[in-house]
């Protein structure tokens, strides 16, 4: 399978089991991006009161911030993909996937 088909199936696989049960993959979906957010903030929170102090080791306190911004980030980016679901769903064709899924199947040398 060509990397462009194997990226194609997973990407239909996912989008399979994120339609079969919508809502409790939104939910999930939602408990990361807190999750990353809280962890980011609090990564971001520590590098601060890092800085503020005398001491020295001000490089793991700039990788400690870095860390915490990619947190932030990809909560961010987890948070969006909630917010713009419902705008996106309608343009879905959820049995076209399902088909799309068992055709990709059938190819898949056993």
């Amino acid at each position: 399978m060509k990397p462009d088909a194997k990226l194609e199936s997973k990407i239909v696989r996912m989008l399979v089991k994120f339609l079969a049960d919508e809502q409790t993959a939104l939910r999930r979906s939602r408990r990361v991006a807190n999750a990353w957010i809280i962890s980011g903030s609090i990564l971001w929170t520590a590098a601060l009161f890092g800085y503020a102090q005398p001491a020295g080791g001000h490089w793991v306190l700039a990788i400690l911030s870095g860390v915490g911004g990619v947190c932030l980030g990809l909560g961010l980016w987890f948070s969006t993909f909630v917010e713009q679901w419902p705008a996106v769903r309608q343009f879905i064709d959820a049995e076209r996937v399902r088909q799309r899924s068992l055709e990709l199947d059938a190819q898949v040398p056993k």
